[in-house]
C-alpha cells in the first residue's frame, strides 16, 4: 500500500539510526576502555609522586617498613594484557574494594599482584593457605612462659609456612595477599568473611578490630584511652585484601561459599595472548629461530586448551616456557621433544592414550625432530666464580664441543664428579647429572624415577658438585600442582 510506504521507510531510517547511534557508542566505549593502549607512568610532583595507568591515578604514600614493599617484579616491557590488570587493581584499591584473582595454576596472578604492590609502594603480608590452615594461623597463638598464657600476633618470627597474618596487615594498613583461596576449610572462611565484609575480628587475647568508621565514630563521643581500655583497635582503611586461586570444580579445591565470594571483586587472570607471549619468548630466546619458539608456544596454547582438558590432559605448564627457552638459548641443539618433556613428564603422569594424544600433538607443530637429539654426555669441569662464592662455572661435554656458563653453587667449594670416593658413576648417570645441570641454571629439578633406581645418590652426588649442603624432607602425598608448575622434570 502506497499510503504505508513512507511510514514504513520512517520506520526503517529510524531503525537504522538508531544502529548506527549504538554502534558509536559501543564503538567509543570500547575503544575508549577496551582497546587503548594503557601506558604505566610515574609523575613526579611538589605534593608528591603519583603513578597513572591509563586514565587511573594513584598517589603514592612513602612506605614506614620499606623492607615489605615488593621489588624486582616489573618487567622492563609490561605486555598491554598486564597493564589493563593493573589498571582494574589500582581502580578497585581506590574504591576500597578487596579482589580475587582467579585463573589456572601458575605464577601469573601472583605475579601481576606482585606488579602492582611494587608499582604502588605498598606493603605486602603474604599467607599461603592449605588444609592445615587453621583459624589461629590467620589471628594469633597462645604460648605458656614460666605459668603465664601470652597471645602473639603471628609474625615472621613463628614457623616459615605463615610468616605473616591478617591482623598485622589490618592494623597497620598492608596489602594482605592469600593464595590457595580453594585450599582454605570450612573454619577459616567465617573468619575471613567477617573481616572482609564488616573489617571485624574477635581475636583471642580480649581485642577487638573494628573498622575505621566506626572507630571514628566512636573517637568523637569517648576518648582513644577509653577505647583502649575496651581492647578495641583501629582497622586502617589503607586495608586491602588480594586473594589469589584457581577456578573449581575444574581443579581439585574446596568450591567458595556465595557469602564469602560476594565479597570480593574477581578479576579472570588467563594465560598472556599469544602475541604477548611470544614477544616475550623473543627476548628470552634472542638465539633462537622464530619459527622455533612459534612452534613450542603453539604446542603450549594447544594443550591448555578446552580441547585437551576434555581429554583429560593437565595444563602445560606456559609460564615455565621462557626458562626453557634460556636453556635452548645456551644449547641450540638440544631436541625440542626433549625440552618439552622436561617441562611437560606426560609420559609419567598419563596413560597410553593420553601420550598417544601429547605426540599426535607435538608431531603436529614438527616437535619430533630427532636430527636435534644432541644431549650432553657428561661435565667436564666445575669451578667457582671469583669475587663471588654463590655462583660456579660449569662446562658440559655437547657432541664432542665444550659449553660453558655459569649456575648457582652452595657455599662449599665446588668439585669435579670423579673426586668423589663413594659414588661410581657410570655413563648414564653421567649423562643424567649433566642435565641436571642445563636445568639447574633456570630451574628447580624433580627426579622422577622408580624405587630404590639411585634417585638420593644421583641428588647427593650433585649437591656436593655445587658445593649445596643437603636437608633431607620426607613427602606423604602426591605431586602438587604447584610443584608441576615450578619445576623441571628429568627421569632415571
Amino acid at each position: 500500500d502506497q499510503s504505508m510506504q513512507p511510514h514504513i521507510l520512517s520506520r526503517g531510517t529510524a531503525a537504522a539510526v538508531a544502529a548506527r547511534r549504538m554502534r558509536n557508542i559501543l564503538g567509543s566505549v570500547a575503544g575508549s576502555w577496551m582497546w587503548r593502549t594503557r601506558e604505566v607512568k610515574l609523575i613526579n610532583t611538589s605534593s608528591g609522586d603519583t603513578v597513572t595507568i591509563g586514565d587511573i591515578s594513584y598517589k603514592l604514600k612513602m612506605p614506614q617498613n620499606p623492607e615489605l614493599v615488593p621489588v624486582k617484579h616489573i618487567s622492563d616491557s609490561l605486555p598491554q594484557t598486564v597493564a589493563q590488570h593493573l589498571r582494574w587493581i589500582m581502580q578497585k584499591d581506590l574504591l576500597g574494594q578487596d579482589m580475587f584473582l582467579i585463573g589456572p595454576p601458575g605464577p601469573l596472578r601472583r605475579s601481576i599482584a606482585m606488579q602492582y604492590l611494587e608499582l604502588t609502594k605498598r606493603e605486602v603480608e603474604y599467607l599461603a593457605l592449605s588444609r592445615d590452615t587453621t583459624e589461629t594461623d590467620l589471628k594469633q597463638r597462645r604460648e605458656i612462659r614460666s605459668g603465664t598464657a601470652f597471645y602473639i600476633d603471628q609474625v615472621a618470627l613463628v614457623p616459615s609456612s605463615y610468616p605473616f597474618c591478617a591482623v598485622r596487615a589490618a592494623t597497620q594498613g598492608r596489602v594482605l595477599v592469600l593464595e590457595g583461596l580453594e585450599k582454605a576449610e570450612r573454619n577459616v572462611l567465617p573468619v575471613l568473611n567477617n573481616l572482609l565484609e564488616n573489617r571485624e575480628m574477635q581475636l583471642e587475647d580480649g581485642r577487638f578490630l573494628m573498622s575505621a568508621e566506626r572507630y571514628d565514630k566512636l573517637l568523637q563521643e569517648h576518648t582513644k584511652e577509653e577505647l583502649d581500655s575496651w581492647k578495641i583497635v583501629r582497622v586502617s582503611e589503607d586495608f586491602r585484601v588480594i586473594a589469589l586461586g584457581i577456578p573449581v570444580p575444574k581443579y581439585k579445591g574446596n568450591p567458595l561459599d556465595p557469602p564469602l565470594r560476594s565479597r570480593f571483586q574477581a578479576r579472570d587472570i588467563y594465560y598472556l595472548p599469544f602475541k604477548d607471549q611470544l614477544e616475550m619468548l623473543y627476548t628470552a630466546g634472542p638465539n633462537i629461530g622464530a619459527e622455533r619458539v612459534s612452534q613450542l608456544l603453539s604446542l603450549a596454547t594447544t594443550l591448555c586448551s578446552q580441547e585437551s582438558s576434555g581429554l583429560g590432559l593437565p595444563d602445560f605448564p606456559v609460564d615455565n616456557l621462557p626458562s626453557a627457552l634460556q636453556v635452548l638459548n645456551v644449547f641450540p641443539t638440544l631436541s625440542s621433544q626433549q625440552l618439552v618433556q622436561r617441562l611437560y613428564p606426560y609420559k609419567s603422569i598419563l596413560g597410553k592414550e593420553g601420550c598417544t594424544a601429547v605426540e599426535n600433538v607435538l608431531s603436529r607443530f614438527e616437535l619430533l625432530d630427532s636430527r636435534r637429539q644432541q644431549v650432553p654426555t657428561c661435565v667436564l669441569n666445575v669451578s667457582a666464580v671469583k669475587d663471588t662464592k654463590s655462583h660456579a662455572n660449569v662446562t658440559l661435554d655437547v657432541a664432542g664441543k665444550e659449553v660453558a656458563f655459569q649456575v648457582h653453587s652452595g657455599t662449599n667449594e665446588p668439585r669435579l664428579l670423579s673426586s668423589s670416593p663413594f659414588f661410581i658413576c657410570t655413563p648414564s648417570q653421567s649423562q643424567l647429572i649433566a642435565e641436571m645441570m642445563q636445568s639447574h641454571m633456570v630451574k628447580d629439578i624433580c627426579l622422577i624415577g622408580a624405587k630404590g633406581c639411585g634417585k638420593s645418590a644421583i641428588a647427593r652426588e650433585f649437591a656436593e658438585i655445587l658445593g649445596y649442603s643437603i636437608e633431607p624432607v620426607m613427602l606423604y602425598q602426591v605431586i602438587k600442582k604447584s610443584v608441576f608448575f615450578s619445576t623441571f622434570f628429568l627421569y632415571i
